[in-house]
This record gives structure tokens, sequence and C-alpha cells, in this order.
């Protein structure tokens, strides 16, 4: 047995293997996210997944040498991560404890990313740009088993095809008004038992939601998810959602429990809802079955692909 193989065996590295079940690829080369699931199997043993890293980034060869460019990362620990549901309980993503021959998907959202700005030494302005300059691009994940002491965890890199997508402008603003002082900037702290609203549904949300007869009244894609007056109107109501998790569009009950620690939120008035930075948010989606039930809770609206307002 040769020496990293007797450090293998010591430290207890457990056959993990992780696949990627999706990636944005192509992806558009002016957005500031990227998203990709990767899916996680354990061996023969079991094990405790204790974070996950994301790594988005560019490379190309001069005279050579391989260069890198790191464009963004997205960090997940028991210090800093999402919540999930398990067994019926949200509870922390991480650490996770994973059976033998159990498997689990993580979801990385690399975001706040300039890639033309990053890559403009390299000449990579552009995806046309980039392609003439001999860059390319690649998703790195990596997961921290605990039992392998940070020595020999387990990664997977896939390379990343890019598109020319058109620059979305941001929306204006005057100075003279003044969002800043909006109630919803102030974070504050949720109260150690204030518990999400209770689900419940009233007759006609349960008709509709069991039903495939439906019209949608309007919808949000990608970034138009990130517009919260027009996502608040959607609260308490019946909505299509497709998250990057479940591929397949669901019907069901969309309420958003707090912003910033903010509960009975406001969506009549749409000034309160311009510059908004969320730091905090609570989302669930749920739906009824024959036990009461099941329920999705997001963290981040980057989870959401896409929700539609359903006709009520």
């Amino acid at each position: 047995m040769g020496f990293f193989d007797k450090i293998k065996s010591m430290v207890g590295v457990t056959g993990v293997k992780l696949e990627y079940t999706r990636v944005e690829s192509p992806w558009p080369y002016f957005d500031p996210m990227i998203k990709a699931t990767i899916n996680v199997k354990a061996g023969k043993d079991a094990v405790t997944i204790i974070g996950t890293k994301g790594t988005f980034y560019a490379k190309r060869t001069v005279n050579g040498t391989e260069e890198k460019i790191v464009l963004g990362t997205d960090i997940s620990n028991p210090e800093n991560c999402a919540s999930t549901q398990r067994n019926g309980v949200f509870v922390d993503e991480f650490p996770c404890a994973l059976e033998a021959e159990g498997e689990v998907s993580f979801t990385f959202f690399i975001n706040d990313m300039d890639v033309p700005a990053a890559l403009a030494e390299w000449g990579g302005q552009t995806p046309a740009s980039a392609k003439a300059n001999g860059i390319t691009f690649f998703i790195e994940g990596e997961v921290d088993v605990k039992e392998t002491l940070d020595l020999f965890d387990p990664t997977l890199t896939q390379e990343v095809e890019v598109y020319h997508n058109e620059i979305k402008q941001q929306p204006e603003y005057q100075e003279e008004d003044n969002f800043s002082d909006s109630i919803y900037n102030n974070v504050i702290a949720l109260e150690e038992d204030d518990d999400d609203d209770e689900i419940t549904f009233t007759a006609e949300q349960r008709k509709l939601i069991l039903s495939d007869d439906y019209e949608i009244e309007y919808a949000l894609d990608g970034m138009e998810v990130l517009a919260l007056y027009s996502l608040g109107q959607m609260h308490g109501k019946v909505v299509r959602l497709k998250d990057i998790i479940f591929d397949n569009p669901r019907v069901g009950l969309f309420k958003i429990e707090h912003i910033n620690g903010h509960r009975n939120l406001d969506f009549s008035n749409p000034d309160l809802w311009r510059s908004i930075t969320v730091d905090s948010i609570s989302i669930t989606f749920s739906k009824p079955n024959e036990w009461g039930h099941d329920a999705s809770k997001f963290t981040s609206l980057f989870h959401i692909k896409n929700i539609a307002l359903l006709k009520q």
C-alpha cells in the first residue's frame, strides 16, 4: 500500500461520488449569477457533509503556462447555510448526515459577478472576444466531508459554454425620491419563538391547487423574481412555481413570511419596495395532501426560476 493510500485509509475516504444534475450551460455572459446543482452519493460507509463550495472560473494558456481567474464562489457551512426540509421539519442544510449509499443534492448560487470587467485584461469583454483569446469557463464543486479531515474532499469540475445575452438595464429612480427610508430596509431581530404563520387553505385555494384548469395573471422569470413589489402581489395566493431543485412546475400557496425580520408586510404601496436591500427573507410554498400539507421553505429568492400568479 502506497503512502497516500495509507493516509486515505487512516482518514476514512469513503468513496463519495459527485454528479452534476444541472449546470446553467450555456450561461448568459452578462448575468451576475450562475447556478448549478450537484448530487452527492455516499459509498459503503455513512458520511457527514459539513459544507460545500462552488467556484466559477476562467482559464487560458499563454506560452505554455495555464492561467486562471476566479470569477465567483459560493461557500456554505454550518455557520452560513440555508434551511431545508428533512422528515417534514425545517433544519439547517449543514451538517447533513448521509447513510451508506445515500444521496443528497446541493445547489450553488455563485453571484455578484462582473465577468466582462474581471476578464478585461484578457480581452474577454464579450463571449466572442473571450473565445478569440482562448478563454474557457468552468464550474468546480467541492464537498466538505467530515470523515476526510479536509485531506481528500471530493471535487467535480465541468466546462461551461457561454452565450451573448442582452445587458439588462437597472431601473433608475429620481434622486428627490428618497426610498432608502423604507422601514423594510432596516433589519430587525426575529423573536426566538416567532415561528412562521400556520399554513391553511381556503376551499377555493384548495380547489385551484388541485386543479389542472387555471389561467395565468402574470409571471416573473429569472432576475424579475427580485422585483419585490410584483412578487409581493402573490403573497398569500396560489401560484405556479418552478425552482432550481424541482424542474417541473408545481402549483401551491405562496407566502412571504418575513423580509429583514419584518412580518405583516404591506404590499399596497409600491414606493415602499424600491431600492430594498434584502439581508434576510423567508418564503414558504405549500400544497395540501392526504396528511395535511407538504411545504418547501426558501431563504433566498435565487432558488426560484419562474413564478406565475394564477387567477384566483
